[in-house]
């Protein structure tokens, strides 16, 4: 039996919008600032998911736009955390750190090296529920290869799962139907449901109860993030 092509929409990398001054530069995967395209209006309750590059040294200080879960994902170097209730802490490569703010807190973001750049992920996801203004930490397992393995508990009103996978490696992840997937590529090509993505790229799946995964090239990571509807 021919499997049904799951409803999606692919986000290309180099449709992102960029933002950038002397200390950050910023790829919008969704509409942010200046960046405004009918096309790339957010996902579900996912508004943020920037790839940033912040210089030697520099901070970046904002204001959240949502109520909701900020997550930090470092790629190269340390991050250090700081927010308006005074936690501070630094977040390592193989940690993500989310953290529940109101709209309008107060974060800051540091690179703490001198000579180095860093690149993170910053996801923003949106959340009616008030929950506590404290960091949580996750630590991030990619040994096992070709799977999705989830990084947060099942407590958060969405799942984040990172896979590391080997050249022509599968997978399957189950979904519930009332849900919504973002999927995001970090490095290599994969084919997700029938569609070809590159590195960085992106794509949205909705009513769809399972999801197929193949890598297309080796030591290749992709980030799927499960959002209830």
């Amino acid at each position: 039996m021919m499997k049904t092509i799951s409803q999606g929409k692919i986000f290309l990398s180099d449709q992102r919008g960029v933002v950038e001054n002397k200390n950050l530069r910023r790829y919008c995967s969704f509409n942010f600032e200046a960046f405004n395209n009918p096309a790339k209006e957010a996902v579900g309750s996912l508004y943020a998911l920037h790839d940033d590059l912040l210089a030697p040294n520099a901070s970046l200080g904002f204001y959240t736009q949502e109520k909701g879960y900020i997550i930090v994902l470092p790629i190269t170097g340390t991050v250090n955390y700081f927010d308006e209730k005074e936690n501070e802490t630094d977040i390592e490569v193989g940690e993500c750190l989310m953290v529940f703010a109101e709209k309008n807190s107060f974060i800051k973001l540091k690179n703490p090296y001198y000579d180095d750049l860093i690149s993170y992920l910053f996801i923003g996801i949106k959340d009616g529920e008030t929950q506590p203004f404290s960091p949580h930490f996750f630590n991030v397992d990619l040994s096992e290869v070709n799977q999705l393995k989830p990084v947060n508990h099942n407590t958060f009103p969405f799942q984040l799962n990172l896979g590391h996978f080997h050249a022509r490696g599968e997978c399957k992840y189950a979904l519930n139907q009332q849900s919504l997937s973002y999927l995001f590529v970090l490095s290599g090509a994969f084919e997700v449901e029938g569609r070809l993505l590159h590195e960085r790229d992106g794509i949205a799946l909705w009513d769809t109860a399972e999801i197929e995964i193949e890598a297309l090239s080796h030591n290749a990571v992709i980030l799927m993030i499960a959002l209830a509807i």
